[in-house]
């Protein structure tokens, strides 16, 4: 029995001998293949995944309100023009330090022009035009000059606020004299070469100027009651400047020649109104 099994086994032994022979001699034994490493993609979590897609927001930029116009609010870009709102320079109604800028009061001053119209025409540029119940105004129109030269008044024709004064100067080589039969009826005496006499009018009206030395000369001065007043140039046309907004009585006036009062209403930038002036 066993050796029988010796044999068996004898036979198996030779068996795989021959087979290692013949496999050297001919291909070489195939071997297994080592199985490939498994491969696990890294898919990140979904939480991740969308943080990482999403690009870094930017700091917002700002940008003019709407219109681009330099010094102009800045505003957040896309923003609310009234959230985070960057004062400028210049800002509109934004003063300095963050105060509301002053609000430029309305004028309340104007000018009344108009032309005087004379018969005769001469006279059109010795006329003058003064408001009856305007203000007096101390800084204006409070004293007036006037000279005694060759052998004439100059000007002709002069204004001055009623309480105001008037100067009286002689440039001529000689005396003259300055009186008036008008109203308070003044009379100065004699005006030597080179000096001046001041004289006060304390009421309104027109006053014939007259030297006793020299009949032929003349000259004229009115006293207005208030201190808007002008004189017409040579084409007769008047310019009151600043005069408060109101209506007013206005008055016209050129020598020898019937005085015009009518209404005048000034509530802008000008007013005009025009005389007709004749004996």
């Amino acid at each position: 029995m066993k050796s029988s099994i010796v044999s068996i086994l004898a036979l198996a032994l030779g068996s795989v001998a021959v087979a290692a022979v013949v496999a050297c001699e001919g291909e070489p034994p195939k071997t297994a293949e080592a199985p490939l490493p498994a491969i696990t993609a890294q898919i990140p979590a979904p939480e991740e995944s969308a943080a990482a897609a999403a690009p870094e927001t930017p700091a917002p930029a700002t940008t003019c309100c709407q219109c681009n116009c330099p010094g102009g609010r800045m505003v957040a870009a896309g923003g609310d023009a009234g959230a985070g709102t960057v004062a400028l320079a210049g800002d509109a109604g934004v003063g300095e330090g963050g105060a509301a800028a002053p609000v430029a009061a309305a004028p309340t001053l104007g000018d009344i022009v108009g032309d005087v119209v004379t018969t005769p025409p001469y006279l059109k540029g010795a006329s003058v035009v003064y408001l009856e119940d305007a203000p007096k105004d101390p800084s204006r129109g409070m004293t007036a000059h006037i000279e005694n030269r060759q052998m004439a008044f100059a000007p002709l024709v002069q204004v001055v606020t009623a309480g105001g004064s008037v100067s009286f100067f002689n440039s001529d080589p000689f005396p003259h004299n300055v009186f008036s039969p008008d109203h308070e009826r003044f009379d100065l005496g004699l005006v030597q070469p080179g000096h001046s006499i001041t004289h006060k009018f304390t009421n309104a009206g027109e006053y014939t100027l007259l030297c006793n030395l020299h009949p032929n000369m003349i000259g004229y001065l009115v006293v207005s009651p208030s201190s808007y007043f002008a004189r017409t140039d040579a084409r007769g046309h008047f310019k009151i400047k600043d005069v408060p907004f109101g209506t007013y009585k206005i008055t016209a006036w050129a020598p020898r020649l019937a005085t015009v009062t009518q209404s005048v209403t000034l509530k802008g930038a000008e007013a005009a109104t025009n005389f007709e002036l004749h004996r």
